[in-house]
């Protein structure tokens, strides 16, 4: 089986990646009116424990499914998923909604450090992650990787700086209404991920100009 037919098609990847998001937006702002159905309850301010609760599954099955189809653990799918699963696991089992607030921020951090480290010992995880898709020069792919540095750095300032303002009123311990969290919560579903495909077309002048032909990047 080659490279390319190891990973995933379009819309499988997009389920993958999305897919656990829109279940945590669903539980999240849906949830309380759902779960009379179920026989359950949802006190006002519960919203994030549940949306926890629903997403840590979800992204579990979209993990393993990526992992089974490409067989292999992509090494920022494996930091994101350590970092998901341990700080919404002590979301839950603390009942602090810090531990999620600072999620992306941790993530974030986490992707621009392992990136970071790759160039620093030769390794171009960026690279590794594209897994044959996209053909540069070496030169090209360490100042594609340097950006994405940079970009993950910020990401992770602005969220710090976003939760730590939008929730400085509220009860992070508790299961009480907070106005603030909602935008949060839109914030980091809508707002980064916008941002982040943003960057991503923002950087396609460049790749379009240092793309090479897979005979002559071979």
């Amino acid at each position: 089986m080659t490279a390319a037919q190891k990973r995933l098609s379009g819309r499988a990847k997009f389920l993958v990646d999305f897919g656990p998001l829109l279940i945590f937006f669903i539980a999240y702002f849906f949830g309380r009116r759902l779960a009379p159905v179920f026989g359950a309850t949802v006190e006002p301010g519960g919203e994030l424990f549940l949306a926890v609760a629903s997403f840590l599954p979800a992204y579990a099955a979209a993990f393993l499914y990526s992992v089974i189809r490409e067989r292999r653990v992509a090494p920022m799918l494996l930091v994101s998923g350590v970092a998901i699963g341990v700080l919404g696991a002590l979301t839950l089992i603390l009942h602090d909604k810090t531990f999620f607030y600072m999620k992306p921020t941790i993530v974030y951090a986490m992707f621009a450090v392992t990136l970071a480290g790759g160039l620093a010992t030769g390794r171009n995880f960026l690279k590794t992650l594209f897994d044959g898709a996209l053909h540069l020069p070496e030169a090209s792919w360490r100042l594609l990787t340097k950006r994405y540095v940079v970009f993950f750095a910020l990401l992770g300032v602005a969220n710090e700086i976003a939760w730590r303002h939008l929730t400085r009123d509220c009860d992070l311990a508790a299961a009480a209404s907070c106005a603030g969290e909602a935008q949060w919560v839109n914030l980091k579903i809508w707002g980064f991920t916008i941002v982040n495909v943003l960057f991503a077309i923002a950087q396609a002048p460049y790749l379009a100009k240092h793309a090479l032909e897979p005979q002559k990047a071979e």
